[in-house]
């Protein structure tokens, strides 16, 4: 009865939120962050990464337990034929080597170990980026607020419309489309056999120039060569024209 209770007022709760969002006009949009990062194929890359860090140390961890046992095991085998000096020397061994393991697991899986600066270097600048979409899709469909629907956040009921997780995927994996198109352009451009290819196309295109000036420059001369035949047979007409009109006095 009592859980009966708390749920109806978290229910009540959510429902007066609710509505004094829709009083102030507040438009409400949510994401799935979980679904987007899984279908990231750099988050997936950057998972795996930072799961086989882990479980390398893990494994050296265990390899380091297992050997302070077998020291362990040895010694209490041993321990009724070993003098008082070498029974102390044997346990400071297994102290040191202990307190070695400790310190190994703390570097590692601390709270400021190297796990979470791993997680830092890898996967938080694929999170960064896609809030950075949820942000800018936020401003263009005017939300006032997004929530993370795989967060620890309690949300009874939510409609499809408001669900923006989709056009933040296409947002994220059209540019890095686009970025892989770059790298594969940028990688041709040092492949010998596109630098041989430009060569070739860069030396054609100079020949058909230099033909097309030699063309040009040949109907430039047979032009002015009509040009100044045409005026020069223009003159001799004019020429005999005159004489006719004004001949000479016998």
């Amino acid at each position: 009865m009592r859980r009966i209770s708390i749920i109806y007022l978290i229910f009540t709760l959510f429902i007066n939120v609710n509505f004094s969002f829709s009083q102030k006009g507040e438009r409400i949009g949510y994401v799935n962050m979980e679904y987007i990062l899984s279908q990231m194929e750099d988050y997936k890359t950057a998972n795996q990464q930072l799961e086989e860090k882990i479980g390398k140390w893990k494994n050296e961890i265990e390899v380091k337990k297992a050997e302070i046992n077998i020291l362990k095991d040895s010694l209490e085998i041993e321990r009724p034929l070993l003098t008082f000096d070498i029974i102390q020397d044997r346990e400071s061994e297994i102290e040191f080597e202990e307190n070695q393991l400790n310190d190994y697991q703390l570097k590692r899986f601390g709270v400021n170990g190297d796990w979470v600066t791993q997680e830092l270097l890898l996967i938080r600048p694929i999170q960064d980026q896609v809030l950075n979409v949820v942000e800018t899709i936020s401003k263009q469909k005017k939300f006032d607020k997004i929530f993370d629907q795989s967060a620890d956040a309690i949300m009874f009921y939510s409609e499809k419309k408001y669900d923006i997780s989709d056009l933040v995927l296409k947002s994220i994996l059209k540019t890095e489309k686009l970025e892989k198109l770059k790298l594969e352009f940028e990688d041709e451009k040092t492949n010998p056999e596109y630098e041989a290819k430009k060569k070739q196309i860069e030396e054609t295109k100079a020949i058909k120039a230099a033909e097309v000036k030699a063309r040009r420059e040949l109907l430039l001369k047979q032009r002015d060569e009509k040009r100044k035949a045409y005026q020069k047979r223009r003159d001799s007409l004019l020429e005999l024209r005159k004489k006719k009109n004004n001949p000479k006095k016998s």
